[in-house]
């Protein structure tokens, strides 16, 4: 089974777009990365601050590599002067999704 991420993050009024502008760096680079399944950042349309990651890893080794690259490194310490809050979610997959 693989392993399904959802990462929320709430900005602080004010850092939206900056925020928006580093989720955005790291897709790319991301998506390329060995056991990426799917990465997708999402804007929440009810409210703004809120950034919603959906990302899909082939296993937790692979998740790990992720979390401990240069790009996602840079990302974590950019990040905190710019949020409110933030909640990571990994879970079990049950059923749907890529084959």
């Amino acid at each position: 089974m693989t392993l399904p991420v959802v990462a929320i993050f709430v900005a602080k009024p004010g850092f939206e777009e900056k925020l928006e502008a580093l989720f955005r760096s790291v897709v790319e680079t991301t998506l390329r990365e060995e056991g990426c399944i799917s990465y997708q950042v999402n804007r929440d349309m009810g409210n703004p601050r809120r950034f919603v990651f959906t990302e899909e890893w082939r296993s937790q080794a692979d998740l790990d590599r992720h979390l401990a690259a240069p790009h996602l490194q840079r990302l974590s310490e950019q990040v905190p002067e710019c949020i409110e809050s933030s909640d990571v979610l990994l879970l079990a997959k049950l059923a749907g999704g890529a084959v």
